[in-house]
């Protein structure tokens, strides 16, 4: 197996380990969660980014004294000699062996590929992706599970694993995984960091609590040095970048020489922004936190009202878990929510980096149950439709303002290009909506009501500013172009006056702009006038659903473009 070959040149080049200070796992007491704020200029390595009336730090010995300097009563958890890595965690070949597996056993709905490579070593990034149409494309919200940012955290990657496998084994039984396989794609990179990983159980009673990849920010070519190597994948996304993280190469939370500059990061953000998951959520540890893009500069972000919703339901489901907010800047959660819109959610579980192993199928039941909530949420409470241009029906990726929840702090939210959908999660309430375009009269519905029955659907056609460039536009109501019967149950007769009835081509697309029948070689002429029937069915032959159709019939005069509407 490639994976193999990877480990084998890894162990190579880190067989020769410096000797070094080990760390201590502290607790640091803080009087106001403000207090926090007196310490950031340490960057320290923290447990967890929720802030209660305590944090929890890895540190060095000159680390705690300094904390205890300026005046905050500490307390020693653990000691980095302690650590053990039990076997009950999957490894990283354990891992793909079990993703092969089970694309092996459910191959019809499953692939397995490789989203990208580690820095260093070029160990392959995971990709498990779960759809019952498997390789294609389609026309329907995606979601993304990733873990293992930072290496000392697998019990991210044991809760994808056990998720994949609730889901496989239970459709099409389960009324959810029926409703998710079929009307969702699933996406998950159960380790984002596999070098960083590989090196924790390569050095298991060395560096426990690594957390970085292995970056050689020395470029010196030779074994990894672990005071100085390394980037902190979790603070190198391109948002705010420079406020998170260090700058220093030897902290544990460096954010790397500059922006999206680690090829594990690189990967996630290819996925993201050739994807545009509605919603994810992202693994770490530890503490029994739902943590959402909250604030921007100490302002609500524009989606906050229903990020805190889903977190409080998430942590209902959940049961202990505790909503709170992410600072804007540089974390993955962050970045896939203020760039492509994603409701991203960082997780952080369990009561320690590596639980014991006895409270890892507890750990993903309980995690699973926040899962199975967000999942079924992207179902309701919001918004979804497509958005095209109304004389060629072709999708437009335009923009989408909702009223009172947008501004300059997150990237403008915009329908995709392949079918021109767009999706927003929101409360129920009645809003109004903008689409803009360049080259198109911008469009606003007021008064959309949104429920916690289903989406609210939308089919939204801008207008060009200007006009076609492809010759006349008429509609089938037109006297030169007409339908009859309009609407029709079984079959409906298209005519048109034509000279050439040669070079006419006559096409039938759906709502979402896909082609559904090419008519052009069935159209005869008698008297100068085209005709041909069309029997509501596809090239197939097959029978497709009643609906709003769209028939699209170009001759020398240029492009005529007419609606019917088929009722079974």
């Amino acid at each position: 197996m490639m994976v193999k070959t990877c480990f084998v040149v890894l162990l190579l080049w880190i067989s020769m380990l410096p000797a070094r200070e080990p760390l201590v796992l502290a607790r640091i007491q803080l009087s106001s969660p403000e207090d926090i704020v007196l310490l950031e200029d340490m960057h320290l390595d923290r447990a967890s980014l929720a802030v209660t009336d305590h944090i929890d730090v890895v540190v060095s010995h000159d680390e705690l004294l300094e904390i205890q300097r300026r005046g905050f009563s500490t307390r020693i958890l653990q000691r980095e000699e302690d650590v053990l890595i039990p076997t009950e965690y999957h490894t990283v070949v354990e891992t793909w062996e079990v993703l092969d597996s089970l694309h092996q056993q459910y191959p019809a709905i499953t692939e397995l590929d490789t989203c990208g490579y580690s820095q260093r070593f070029g160990m392959p990034i995971p990709l498990f992706t779960i759809s019952n149409n498997i390789g294609v494309r389609e026309d329907e919200p995606a979601a993304l599970l990733d873990a293992m940012h930072h290496a000392r955290e697998p019990i991210g990657n044991e809760i994808c694993i056990y998720t994949i496998k609730w889901i496989l084994d239970n459709y099409p039984d389960s009324a959810d995984a029926q409703k998710w396989v079929d009307s969702m794609e699933l996406q998950f990179v159960p380790i984002v960091n596999p070098e960083g990983w590989q090196y924790i159980l390569d050095n298991s009673l060395n560096y426990p609590w690594w957390r970085k990849n292995l970056r050689d920010n020395g470029n010196n070519g030779g074994p990894v040095i672990p005071d100085s190597d390394g980037v902190d994948l979790n603070r190198n996304y391109d948002w705010r970048w420079e406020v998170g993280g260090s700058s220093d190469p030897t902290s544990w939370v460096y954010r790397g020489p500059s922006p999206n500059s680690e090829s594990e990061v690189q990967a996630l953000v290819a996925l993201a922004n050739e994807r545009k998951y509605l919603v994810g959520l992202t693994y770490h540890s530890y503490g029994y936190d739902v943590l959402y893009p909250g604030r921007y500069q100490g302002t609500y972000t524009p989606d906050a009202t229903t990020l805190i919703d889903i977190a409080q339901n998430m942590c209902f489901h959940m049961n202990g878990y505790v909503p709170g907010y992410l600072d804007s800047y540089s974390m993955s959660a962050v970045w896939f929510y203020g760039q492509t819109g994603t409701y991203d959610l960082l997780i952080e579980t369990a009561l320690s980096f590596i639980p014991h192993p006895d409270t890892i199928p507890i750990e993903c039941e309980k995690n699973f149950a926040g899962i199975r909530y967000l999942f079924n949420r992207t179902f309701y409470s919001g918004v979804t439709g497509h958005v095209l241009d109304s004389l060629t029906l072709l999708p437009l990726e335009a923009t989408l303002e909702v009223t009172g929840l947008s501004g300059d702090t997150i990237t403008p939210r915009t329908s995709d290009s392949l079918f021109g959908r767009f999706y927003r999660l929101l409360t129920d309430g009645n809003y109004s909506i903008r689409f803009s375009k360049p080259g198109y009269v911008t469009k606003t519905i007021s008064d959309i009501p949104v429920t916690s029955d289903s989406l609210t659907k939308l089919e939204v056609l801008l207008v060009p500013a200007m006009g076609t460039t492809e010759g006349k536009v008429t509609n089938l109501g037109d006297t030169e172009f007409q339908a009859w019967p309009n609407p029709f149950t079984h079959v409906t007769d298209i005519t048109y006056g034509i000279i050439d009835h040669e070079h006419i081509t006559l096409k039938i697309y759906d709502i979402t702009g896909q082609l559904v029948r090419d008519l052009s070689g069935q159209v005869s002429a008698i008297d100068r006038q085209m005709s041909v029937q069309w029997d509501g069915t596809d090239e197939a032959g097959r029978k497709l659903p009643a609906g709003i159709y769209f028939c699209r019939l170009q001759d020398n005069a240029g492009s005529h473009f007419g609606k019917l509407l088929m009722m079974r």
